[in-house]
């Protein structure tokens, strides 16, 4: 009996043991999921607002372009420092004053810093690679000669009447990049880097010691390589675990729009240091505790598990949806259209993709404000006209997509005119477009999924009657009916 009764403590305690085993794993597991979600949000509203940072800093350049197209390049030359055709950025201390470094070797200033005699911009590696690349772009990182601080330029070819003038440019120090990313960082367990092309970290919230260092030659983390490899070759976000400075880090990094820079936001794995106290927990467990303690450690540990459960959902669905316009991304598109891809029966699906006619001419002569606010209120008048299990997404900057399950394509047709004419009767103002207002451009395809076409390709040929409906014009409706 003795004998019998020992057996079943043992088991007991076996089966405890295992319990406890199995949940923690689990939990940890959770908690570490709960921590990538959270990063996601952050990475989004991060590269979200550092686009439109970087955009809001090239719309300054393209702006003192417009106004230098109204005179004379006599008249330009007239002031080569505290021009008052360049002088116009004091509202933003983040930005330099524009300057134009000329074709010929000369340079104008809006502000008073003076070039010494063996300075000729044409060599300077803003003004050539905006020569090259023949629009506005951002520069590689170099050194200012004259305060030895890390910088970018933004800057843009400039011609009069078609004859090329020069490069017009403005200065970002990286100084202002890095205050600008460490105030979208405050009150969250994240920090953020930026790595250029060449994988030299640009910008790094939490170690700016590191700044300088690239993580191929200097860093030399395998792990950490290995991940900036697969982000060179995707748009999409790539998941990232590896160790340093004794620290076991998790993150994610995307490329960001304005330049070859990624961006990634990283923080300590909470899980690990899950482990690392759950450990002590089994030491004390080994030395004698008691079966009510035991009992408290399982409770805590699913109590755990359900709260952990409860925000992975939840951050799950906000990792589906747009940042701005609040409907899905691109994202939970590709899912989606994966999952229909992947069903057993035949089925009818039409794609719409839409694009906002002009939506960069809008953006360089209202600002990205007020574009941001043409986006809103267009989804929502799109959101009015559509069923609500149509599947309607942000395709991309001003480009949208909808997914019509079982609808043909005379159906899909009717619904493609009742969105454009539902955007158009917004009556948003756009004085550079020809309608004077807001309008979108919709390209449609509808396909009887038999496995014959890929998803890629039922996609392109959306794009493909897009285009169609673009270059008839715009503020059309096409069908790809090949």
């Amino acid at each position: 009996m003795k004998k019998n009764f020992h057996m079943i403590i043992i088991l007991l305690v076996l089966t405890i043991i295992v319990f406890i085993t199995y949940n923690v794993n689990i939990l940890q597991n959770e908690i570490k999921e709960n921590q990538y979600n959270a990063l996601i949000n952050d990475l989004r509203r991060d590269t979200t607002n550092f686009g439109l940072w970087i955009s809001q800093k090239k719309s300054i350049v393209n702006t003192a372009k417009d106004i230098c197209n109204n005179f004379s390049f006599d008249e330009l030359r007239q002031w080569h420092t505290d021009n008052p055709y360049l002088n116009i950025n004091n509202d933003d201390p983040s930005i330099s004053q524009i300057y134009i470094g000329l074709a010929d070797g000369d340079f104008i200033t809006g502000g008073q810093w003076i070039p010494p005699d063996d300075y000729d911009p044409r060599t300077r590696t803003w003004y050539i690679e905006a020569y090259e690349a023949g629009e506005t772009v951002v520069s590689k990182v170099y050194v200012d000669r004259e305060t030895g601080e890390k910088l970018v330029t933004i800057s843009s070819p400039f011609y009069l009447d078609d004859e090329f003038v020069g490069i017009i440019s403005a200065n970002v120090f990286l100084k202002t990049i890095s205050t600008y990313l460490t105030t979208q960082i405050t009150e969250r367990n994240s920090y953020s880097y930026l790595v250029d092309e060449d994988g030299t970290i640009v910008i790094h919230t939490n170690r700016p010691y590191l700044e300088g260092q690239n993580i191929y030659t200097d860093i030399n983390n395998a792990e950490l390589n290995n991940y900036f490899d697969q982000v060179k070759e995707t748009k999409d976000i790539i998941r990232m675990e590896y160790f340093y400075e004794e620290e076991n880090i998790i993150g994610i990094v995307q490329k960001v729009d304005g330049r070859n820079w990624y961006l990634a936001v990283a923080r300590i794995d909470d899980a690990s240091l899950f482990d690392i106290q759950v450990g002590g927990k089994w030491t004390l467990l080994i030395n004698g505790l008691s079966l009510f303690i035991i009992l408290i450690l399982i409770y805590m540990i699913l109590k755990a598990r359900s709260e952990l459960n409860n925000m992975n959902e939840l951050l799950t669905t906000e990792n589906e949806k747009d940042f701005l316009t609040g409907i899905f991304n691109r994202r939970y598109l590709n899912l989606y259209l994966e999952s229909i891809w992947n069903k057993e029966e035949h089925v009818i699906v039409s794609i719409l993709l839409m694009d906002v006619d002009y939506f960069k001419n809008y953006n360089d002569t209202y600002g990205h404000i007020l574009g941001d606010e043409v986006l809103t209120r267009l989804t929502d008048a799109i959101n009015e006209t559509i069923r609500k299990d149509d599947v309607f997404a942000r395709f991309g900057g001003e480009e949208f997509a909808l997914v019509l399950e079982n609808v043909d394509q005379e159906e899909a047709l009717k619904i493609a005119y009742k969105i454009r004419d539902a955007v158009y009767e917004l009556n948003m103002e756009h004085n550079t477009s020809p309608f004077g207002r807001v309008t979108i451009s919709i390209g449609s395809v509808t396909l009887m999924l038999d496995h014959h076409i890929n998803v890629r390709d039922a996609v392109d040929c959306a794009d493909k009657a897009l285009y169609e409906a673009k270059a008839s014009g715009r503020n059309k409706v096409s069908i790809y009916t090949d």
